[in-house]
């Protein structure tokens, strides 16, 4: 597809729905997979799965940050008709992948045991959650380039290869749950293990493509040459994504902490079911995000500024829409989307139905910020995406110290939503600055001198 010349809409569903879909997908599974744990392990391996998850958080930040990083700059590349410079910083991308990985699997390994001893993990919770990490923690490199992966393939002209790699990880993820959790009962061991093998078949797949002549920007003897500048300018276009899954850790760990002072294991576990549901909108709005980037990044190389706005007005209207859409079903009906993770267990239940009330009713927003960083990265202003990522991570923070101290409990669950509907008007603000300058005539230089 000719990108400059195609109908925006066109071209604009062309790269969103294999995006949307592919993380669509790998939102279900998670939800799938949380289904399983929570039917044939219960609320101790909902609880197990959601201490061990800010480390597997840290793994995805990095993958993003590779991913994202290495796609905006490949595509801005190609969009100002530099091939051989697009290929050079694929190859850093790859190089990236063990660079990062294997220092990191060596921390996360290591450290493991006391990181779930600092949140407060004891018992059958615990257990679990060492077994899990026993497995995800070493094989951080895979988990890596799992994530990355899909996003250079997707930007170097195959979004639905990128689309069928997840949709086949997916598959084989919930299969081999099955055959992992219900049928062998090997608990969060099996669970780890059936995502690291769904994961690899991703990787195979992808790399595969990468490394063919078929990419957009096949790479020769030279682009391999490690460049540390070049890989330094990809961590720094990144490097918000990244911030955005530490966010997400580090909400997740403190929540941890909270939740066992002011409640019991029971709330960490309807905490890890309000994840899930957090995890599948926040990943539908990172599929928008992911297909919105390689255009803006084009469309910003090739002048065309118009359509930059354009696109994302409806990135907005899909990501954001969505989730309002999303909010107001669980508003009107918490009990079923609780129940769908558990069996006969009445105190979770209402655990979950209370948390999904007071936790989730602001989550679209997270879909806004999402969007809006990655709007800033992909017009190569990773200085304004940086800052909303590193807001969100930061405004949480004096939420989640000074609400349960008034609220106990309840707290500990209106932190997030309170802190999310602040950060969203500093980000519409900064929003509203750039649109300005992007559009044309007398409003473009009065936005460059404000």
């Amino acid at each position: 597809m000719n990108l400059s010349s195609a109908p925006l809409q066109r071209a604009f569903w062309h790269y969103t729905l294999p995006s949307l879909a592919a993380l669509l997908v790998s939102g279900t599974y998670q939800v799938v997979d949380g289904i399983f744990v929570g039917h044939f392990i219960g609320g101790d391996g909902l609880a197990g799965i959601n201490l061990a998850w800010p480390w597997v958080g840290v793994m995805l930040a990095t993958g993003m940050m590779i991913g994202i990083g290495t796609g905006a700059q490949a595509s801005l590349a190609q969009g100002g008709g530099k091939r051989g410079r697009a290929a050079l910083f694929v190859a850093q991308g790859l190089w990236l992948l063990p660079l990062l990985g294997l220092p990191l699997a060596l921390v996360l390994t290591r450290s493991s045991p006391l990181f779930l001893v600092w949140q407060g993990a004891e018992g059958a919770a615990a257990a679990h959650a060492q077994n899990y990490l026993d497995l995800m923690a070493p094989a951080t490199p895979l988990v890596i380039a799992s994530v990355a992966l899909p996003f250079l393939v997707r930007n170097l002209g195959a979004p639905r290869l990128a689309t069928l790699a997840l949709l086949l990880g997916a598959v084989g993820n919930i299969l081999l749950d099955a055959v992992f959790i219900a049928w062998l009962q090997w608990g969060l061991t099996g669970a780890a293990l059936a995502t690291l093998l769904s994961e690899a078949l991703v990787v195979v797949l992808c790399l595969g493509f990468v490394l063919s002549r078929h990419s957009r920007a096949p790479l020769d003897r030279r682009a391999w040459r490690w460049r540390p500048r070049a890989g330094t300018v990809l961590l720094g276009t990144g490097f918000s994504s990244m911030l955005m899954y530490l966010y997400l850790s580090l909400a997740v760990v403190l929540h941890n902490l909270l939740l066992l002072k002011h409640g019991q294991a029971v709330q960490v576990a309807a905490y890890g079911i309000a994840g899930y549901l957090m995890a599948f909108y926040y990943l539908a709005a990172e599929g928008v995000a992911g297909g919105m980037q390689p255009l803006v990044s084009y469309y910003q190389g090739a002048g065309q500024t118009a359509r930059v706005r354009q696109t994302l007005r409806l990135a907005c209207l899909v990501g954001v829409g969505g989730g309002v859409l999303l909010v107001l079903a669980m508003m009107a009906a918490p009990a079923w989307f609780a129940s769908v993770f558990m069996g006969e267990d009445p105190a979770l239940l209402a655990a979950t139905t209370w948390a999904i009330r007071l936790h989730l009713w602001a989550l679209f927003l997270d879909g806004f910020l999402v969007l809006a960083a990655c709007w800033f990265q992909s017009l190569g202003l990773g200085r304004k995406a940086t800052l909303i990522t590193l807001g969100n991570m930061l405004i949480q923070l004096p939420f989640l110290a000074l609400l349960p101290l008034w609220l106990g409990l309840d707290g500990v669950w209106l932190a997030l939503p309170l802190s999310n509907v602040c950060l969203s008007l500093f980000a519409g603000w900064l929003l509203w600055r750039q649109w300005r300058r992007l559009a044309p005539g007398p409003a473009a230089a009065t936005g460059e001198r404000s």
